[in-house]
């Protein structure tokens, strides 16, 4: 007689499955969930082509997104979950065809970097490849909670334009006066947060201490307020929203840069308003 062993070994399996797990649902055992930080990328090189981040040390709990990132671009995704401590990554060119073939491609840096759990960092990769001063610049990035205001502030990308003057004022063509809301940005650093009510607003840059001539302006993302079944969008008009203009210079001529002829601002949201949902 033919003894049928699959239904045993289904319910083992079962028992296995759903046996290890902590009191909140986190799975116990080698399969755990580790200590994350979190981190994004922007590419802030003007005279290369598009880049792809690899971390070369674990696969699990390692952003996959950041790849063939435009300059100006952000990694896809923003903030992405990290296994925390000391962590190894690459930045390549894309591959021109197949951009998820970084590895066969040109090493452009490679850094080795302790993340703590918990905290928030953007990775910049800025200067300029063809001068041989490109650089990544790790910064940790401490998000405020503005309750019923926003706050900004402004990242200057890179050092093409110097030190920047930044103005917030009520449109991309509002003409500036009086003393900057960002002074003397330098070059491949962020100002402090800001805070202030919500409400439409630009950012309007030019050279430290040189109001007369504007290198860049843009509005802000208005955002989208929330209802109880959809969460907010962060932006200028929701209140809780944490905001980032960027400064970039244009891009190098002749380079394989996205091209960009002129300077520009570029917005980024820091940290989204709270839920109006529940889970």
């Amino acid at each position: 007689m033919r003894i049928n062993k699959v239904p045993l070994l289904v319910a083992v399996l079962a028992v296995a499955a759903v046996g290890c797990s902590t009191d909140d649902g986190q799975p116990t055992g080698t399969g755990a969930k580790p200590p994350l930080a979190y981190v994004r990328y922007i590419n802030a090189l003007p005279d290369t082509q598009n880049t792809t981040v690899r971390w070369i040390d674990y696969i699990e709990y390692t952003p996959q997104t950041f790849v063939n990132v435009a300059y100006r671009g952000i990694g896809q995704g923003l903030y992405q979950g990290l296994k925390a401590g000391s962590r190894q990554f690459r930045v390549f060119n894309a591959d021109a065809v197949d951009f998820s073939n970084a590895g066969n491609t040109a090493v452009l840096a490679e850094v080795t970097q302790s993340f703590e759990a918990g905290k928030y960092y953007t990775i910049l990769f800025t200067g300029y490849a063809r001068a041989g001063s490109k650089s990544v610049k790790i910064v940790e990035d401490v998000l405020p909670s503005p309750g019923s205001n926003i706050a900004i502030r402004v990242l200057n990308a890179n050092t093409g334009l110097g030190a920047v003057d930044a103005y917030k004022v009520a449109t991309a063509t509002t003409a500036i006066s009086g003393s900057p809301t960002f002074s003397a940005v330098a070059g491949q650093a962020f100002s402090a947060y800001v805070t202030t009510a919500p409400g439409a607003f630009a950012i309007r840059a030019t050279a430290a201490g040189d109001a007369a001539n504007i290198l860049a302006s843009a509005a802000a993302p208005s955002g989208t307020a929330g209802t109880t079944s959809a969460d907010p969008i962060g932006g200028a008009t929701v209140a809780g929203s944490v905001i980032t203009a960027m400064v970039f210079p244009a891009s190098v001529a002749g380079s394989k840069a996205a091209s960009s002829t002129s300077p520009s601002v570029v917005y980024v949201i820091d940290k989204q308003p709270p839920r109006t949902t529940s889970p």
